[in-house]
């Protein structure tokens, strides 16, 4: 196993076709790679108060949400993951947020997804390499759509 520190953490529902981002503040928090065969990694954060009703609902349905996790650097790319509540608990006056997660999305794949899209909405040359940098920086709308599209992904494998 190999443990890192978690400088962010994001989390993303679908939600009857709509995608929405929570960007969740941490105090403290560490990621565990498990180092399994199937990716799997174990998410951990020191969270306020105010996020445990909203991670109770999510475990009470065992809802499956994506995962964006900043790890060892705050500038470093952020790593996609399908997760799900473990636990959620008090301790003293903040909240123990423990997540059971998978790799989604890796870096490449991303990439390769968004110049794909990029050139198949007519980009090239300079016009492709500016926008493929401002699109990969901001990881807005575009993101958030591939995010819904994972999501809806992984949801369905899962009830096969």
């Amino acid at each position: 196993m190999k443990t890192f520190r978690l400088c962010s953490l994001t989390v993303y529902i679908e939600n009857n076709g709509m995608t929405t981002r929570h960007s969740i503040p941490l105090q403290d928090g560490l990621i565990i790679n498990k180092e399994t065969q199937d990716d799997q990694w174990l998410i951990e954060g020191i969270i306020h108060k105010d996020f445990k009703g909203f991670f109770d609902k999510l475990n009470t349905k065992n809802e499956l949400m994506l995962v964006e996790a900043t790890i060892t650097y705050k500038d470093n790319p952020p790593a996609s993951f399908v997760a799900t509540v473990r636990e959620n608990k008090f301790i003293e006056d903040d909240v123990h947020l423990l997540l059971d997660a998978k790799r989604l999305i890796r870096k490449e794949n991303y990439s390769e997804k968004l110049l794909k899209s990029l050139i198949e909405k007519g980009f090239s040359g300079d016009e492709l390499l500016r926008e493929f940098k401002r699109l990969k920086k901001e990881r807005g709308t575009a993101f958030q759509l591939m995010v819904g599209q994972e999501i809806k992904h992984y949801k369905s494998e899962s009830d096969e």
